[in-house]
């Protein structure tokens, strides 16, 4: 049975996960089993009775998984690749979609967790979060914009 390592990184936080060939994928100590939904990009992550609901997106080697309005970005660790970063104060469009709905106005105050924009990809709604509490410095995006993956959409203070 084959084995990958992988970095999950959102903003500068990183942590390996190891991926078997039989849809286990370990963190830490937690192993997940992971089965891919009926909806195309959506996945299903079980560990005993937690079910988690997981949505994938890939444009070429950039892959990005969303999850609980949090998007995660994903690399293949090997030696000598370079890891793209997203700019710590931004949100930025995980990947091709279209602007639902804008939350947040320049100068809100948010708490960890606050919806700011919902997106909408593959015919599904996908809430953006606030990573961390902060002031809203600037909103990039108005409702009915169509955005590519690393389009700014909100910056935070």
């Amino acid at each position: 049975m084959a084995e990958h390592l992988i970095a999950v990184r959102s903003g500068d936080a990183s942590r390996t996960v190891r991926l078997d060939d039989d849809g286990r994928a370990t963190v830490e100590e937690t192993t997940f089993t992971i089965v891919q939904a009926p909806a195309a990009g959506e996945m299903i992550a079980t560990h005993g009775e937690r079910v988690e609901r997981l949505f994938v997106s890939a444009v070429g080697d950039a892959i990005w998984v969303f999850h609980d309005g949090i998007t995660y970005e994903l690399s293949i660790d090997e030696p000598g690749a370079t890891v793209r970063r997203q700019h710590s104060g931004s949100l930025s469009a995980p990947m091709p979609a279209t602007v639902v709905s804008v939350h947040a106005r320049p100068g809100d105050a948010v708490t960890r967790g606050t919806t700011l924009i919902v997106l909408e990809a593959m015919k599904m709604e996908l809430p953006v979060r606030a990573p961390s509490d902060g002031v809203v410095a600037a909103v990039h995006c108005a409702p009915g914009d169509l955005v590519q993956p690393g389009t700014p959409l909100i910056e935070l203070q």
